[in-house]
């Protein structure tokens, strides 16, 4: 059984050969595949479905995702429900070093760079070829059609394991996560899904319609945000100055925590707009979401940045002056 969890760990994290640049958050590839798997079934893996804080994550996907038929497996099972049509929904990720193999097991090393580890929730589907030889599946053989950027603290960019050791609320280690934040991720995910259009991970994102209303309405903005990344060591426990950090946003907006976030989105029947923010690897994404759609009306995609700014706040709060 360890044997084959440590199996299906490097077929989901290592994808040494990926080449692409890493840009925004969301990606839609490979639109080719879209007529495969939609007379299938997507597979949503988990460590146990049926476990006590997975269940309320099974329901979210029950209960908004409508492009394919859904099913729930443990990720040691992954490799039992490959067929032709199938898809998978799984926690992936990748490194751009073969170095870094030696990450996942003992941490990081002295003089190794972390920075190229990328975590996301990727939906995914098996090459035809595959199956027209007799021969054990392999990275190679899985072919990307959406990825979905994720925030994880810094003990998950040293042994993304964590992820797998624990059920799907991820135990705090993913900042843009939970049942309300998944609700609105699958929301996008079908919408993009759906336009059957190939999206590049590098476009930016403009409502104007949309964003225009936070001259009125309040942006509501998880505590998370306020983090300290500390470049040189991977430290995390030092915080951003909230009046600092929002000083020139200078419209309405409030401070809460990410389970009320999540709370916030699964109850508020009316909806609002929330700032997502997201650092992947070397590179930053700025969001504003509907909480009602799950629409991202506005998106930035900031490089070489490892915390958010107060220029990132500034920047939107004249986007929202001009349209006004």
């Amino acid at each position: 059984m360890k044997r084959n969890i440590q199996i299906i760990l490097f077929l989901l994290l290592i994808n040494l050969s990926f080449t692409s640049k890493v840009s925004a958050q969301i990606a839609i590839d490979n639109i080719e595949e879209l007529s495969k798997i939609k007379g299938g079934t997507t597979y949503v893996a988990m460590k146990d479905p049926n476990a006590e804080k997975s269940k309320e994550y099974v329901e979210i996907f029950k209960n908004n995702w409508t492009y394919t038929k859904l099913e729930f497996i443990k990720y040691t099972d992954i490799t039992k429900y490959i067929a032709p049509g199938n898809s998978f929904l799984t926690l992936s990720g990748y490194v751009t070093d073969v170095q870094m193999m030696s990450l996942y097991n003992n941490g990081i090393r002295p003089g190794i760079d972390y920075s190229h580890t990328h975590i996301f929730l990727q939906l995914w589907t098996v090459d035809d070829n595959y199956f027209k030889k007799n021969k054990e599946f392999n990275d190679k053989d899985r072919i990307q059609i959406a990825r979905l950027e994720l925030y994880t603290d810094f003990e998950t960019i040293v042994r993304p394991s964590n992820l797998y050791q624990n059920d799907y609320d991820a135990d705090n280690h993913i900042r843009n996560w939970g049942p309300g934040i998944l609700k609105n991720h699958i929301q996008n995910l079908n919408t993009y899904l759906n336009t059957g259009k190939k999206k590049s991970l590098f476009s930016d994102i403009l409502n104007e319609k949309e964003i225009k209303k936070l001259a009125s309405e309040t942006l509501y903005i998880p505590d998370y945000i306020l983090v300290k990344f500390n470049k040189f060591t991977g430290d995390e426990s030092a915080k951003l100055k909230e009046e600092e950090l929002l000083e020139d946003y200078k419209f309405k907006y409030k401070m809460l925590s990410t389970k009320e976030l999540n709370d916030k989105i699964l109850s508020d029947t009316k909806g609002f707009y929330y700032l997502q923010y997201i650092k992947s690897s070397t590179n930053k994404y700025i969001s504003v979401i509907n909480s009602l759609t799950g629409e991202i009306i506005y998106s930035i995609y900031v490089p070489v940045s490892y915390n958010l700014k107060s220029d990132d706040l500034k920047d939107l709060s004249k986007i929202i002056q001009k349209i006004n």
